[in-house]
């Protein structure tokens, strides 16, 4: 969970940087100079989780501050304070006791204390509504409008740029929205938004390009205002049906099998952060002075924590519930909130008839397109704490979503299955028998997709597509009329496509090579003519990798590579250790690790050596106490 937190903090230092005077609800810009008489609606884009960023207030609606930053984030919103000294000791002797004991001494109880604590400044009461005094930041304006601070963060969250080359940024907009608000507030704020993005361009209608949770604001908006407003919707790895991660944290589902717990998780948690599991592998090792009674009343503990504070009554979690599981967890949840349930009900059958709504739409001349992600575990790559869900591997996703979600109802096989595999009703929406819309790893099958010819797939692509520049070029051109749908142009433009990662190139190798060449235009460098030579070569390939609407991972790595080696020999500053070697004593330290994992497991198991020593005794006394019971 380190990187996690990591990663949250650097969100909200980079948001807090944003926030000026009049940042909350800027005013209007200016009209556009084309009074809606160019041939491109303005795109408003519906972004993701952890884009919108959110302030807190006090009650005479001042900043609250942090120091010399504003308390807020764009994801999670940490209330420090409760790190400090009186939670952290009793934190230590629940631990020590456990240890010493070995059975849980209150770890539940701790985990849950410090977990709301931390958690609470984004709380929710009864009704819906978040307790504290919190505004998200509202850009009134275009991205021409924005300061270079404010775009540089929008690219990041978004990378957009190829699109507004071609469009301008008096064209885009990026609507933002509150986490832990209601998706039907939300849809709101959105119709209002529309009105004015319309008076500013000049257009009558938009282009709406929801990003994963921005998914959820467009089903809600289409059920509460229609489509008059919409020239176009194009949904980028879109939340239009939930996601099992969500709903498993809400059925408090999770995998805790002993080879998965003490041996995969945080082995490829540490994988992800720092390529090597060699750490996770010392930490499975160490779990086991723990009794597995405290490594579950942790785990109980931190969960409940979490839903209790920032899930169970906030709407827009609700929102990422599939349809299909939402009746079974609301009985259990909202039967005492019924203005909570009133407001998720009404989520719900928006949800419900978003197929229709988008077919509607469709009807009346609107381009609906979807470009997902698939053939990935719930958790799986970049996300791999999400792992731990029951559902994990039950369900063909992005690892972050379930692909029937993002795909408006394509149908995919979970895990190691194919197609063949399961059961389900082929052809459902295409009955074109000269298309054919079967993955050709036989994984995939979009004819149960409500828009099969508008449906695109990137195999084995993770849920953060911004990573793939592949990905972005296909929006553009979808944007662009540039193709009108899967069979349009397959050989540039194909159904199903691969996956990359090429943000490396486009963030970093080649505007630092770039910035070789402007110091050895301004004699800030001397590069030699072969070197010059092999830059701009270099340069221009990776050009063509961004560019390209092809995925090929072994190209890109090798453009990345060529990059690095040409910026380290011309002495590019950051470049200068690039080509530093492992050290020969990281893989066999790595298989050592590994070695204990797996020992400590097998003689083990989930638990410590007194859980093993002990497990025959309980087994009994549950045996003749559950008998006596009975």
């Amino acid at each position: 969970m380190k990187k996690v937190f990591k990663r949250v903090i650097a969100l909200a230092l980079c948001a807090a940087m944003l926030v000026s005077a009049g940042s909350i609800g800027a005013a209007a810009a200016t009209e556009t100079d084309c009074n809606g008489k160019c041939d491109h609606s303005p795109v408003i884009i519906l972004p993701g989780i952890n884009h919108s960023p959110t302030y807190l207030y006090d009650e005479n609606d001042q900043p609250v501050m942090d120091g010399d930053s504003q308390v807020g984030g764009t994801l999670l919103i940490l209330n420090t304070a409760a790190l400090s000294a009186g939670p952290i000791i009793k934190a230590v002797f629940s631990v020590l006791g456990t240890l010493l004991l070995q059975h849980n001494v209150g770890l539940d109880k701790v985990a849950y204390d410090l977990v709301s604590d931390l958690f609470s400044i984004q709380k929710c009461d009864e009704n819906g509504d978040h307790i504290e005094n919190l505004k998200t930041q509202r850009w009134n304006h275009s991205l021409e409008y924005m300061t270079e601070d404010e775009l540089d963060w929008t690219y990041r969250m978004v990378p957009m740029e190829p699109l507004v080359d071609e469009i301008g940024k008096d064209h885009v907009y990026f609507f933002t929205f509150n986490l832990v608000g209601d998706p039907m507030d939300s849809a709101d704020d959105l119709d209002e938004y529309i009105d004015m993005v319309k008076e500013q361009t000049g257009h009558d209608k938009v282009t709406l390009l929801p990003v994963s949770l921005g998914g959820t604001i467009l089903t809600a908006y289409l059920e509460k205002y229609g489509h008059d407003n919409i020239d176009q919707i194009v949904n980028a790895v879109a939340c239009l049906n939930g996601t099992d991660i969500v709903a498993d944290f809400y059925a408090r589902e999770w995998n805790l099998e002993d080879e998965f717990l003490y041996h995969e998780f945080i082995a490829d948690i540490f994988v992800e952060s720092n390529d090597s599991p060699t750490l996770g592998y010392l930490i499975n090792t160490a779990l086991h002075i723990f009794p597995r009674s405290g490594i579950n009343a942790l785990l109980s503990g931190a969960m409940s924590g979490i839903l209790d504070t920032m899930m169970i009554n906030c709407p827009q979690f609700w929102a990422m519930i599939p349809s299909y599981r939402y009746d079974e967890l609301a009985a259990r949840y909202l039967t005492d909130k019924p203005t909570l349930k009133a407001r998720t009900d009404a989520f719900q059958k928006a949800r419900l008839n978003l197929n229709e709504n988008i077919l509607d739409a469709v009807e009346d001349g609107i381009r609906v397109d979807s470009i997902a992600g698939a053939n990935l575990d719930l958790g799986e790559q970049m996300y791999t704490y999400f792992g731990i869900v029951a559902s994990a591997d039950k369900v063909n996703s992005d690892g972050i979503i379930n692909l029937s979600s993002t795909t408006l109802g394509a149908t995919g096989a979970p895990g190691e299955k194919t197609l063949a595999d399961i059961e389900y009703k082929k052809n459902t929406y295409c009955t074109n028998p000269n298309h054919n819309h079967v993955s050709p790893d036989n994984m995939v099958d979009v004819s149960t997709s409500i828009l099969p010819e508008n449906t695109w797939i990137f195999l084995e692509q993770h849920h953060e597509v911004g990573n793939n520049d592949i990905v972005l070029n296909l929006a553009k051109a979808i944007i662009l009329g540039e193709v009108k749908d899967v069979n349009d142009n397959p050989e540039k433009y194909p159904q199903f496509n691969g996956s990359c990662t090429t943000k490396y190139i486009r963030r970093w190798r080649l505007p630092d090579a770039y910035t070789v060449l402007e110091k050895e235009a301004n004699g800030e460098m001397t590069l030699t003519a072969e070197d010059k030579a092999e830059l701009l070569a270099a340069i221009e390939e990776g050009e063509a990798i961004i560019n390209s609407t092809i995925c090929d991972q072994a190209k890109v790595e090798a453009s990345e590579n060529r990059l690095n080696a040409i910026l380290h020999k011309v002495g590019a500053e950051g470049y200068e250790n690039i080509e530093e070697e492992e050290s020969a004593l990281d893989p066999i330290l790595e298989s050592v690790m590994e070695a204990m994992s797996k020992g400590s497991l097998f003689l083990l198991g989930g638990g410590s050596l007194v859980d093993r020593i002990l497990s025959p005794f309980r087994a009994v006394l549950n045996l003749i106490f559950g008998g006596l019971k009975k």
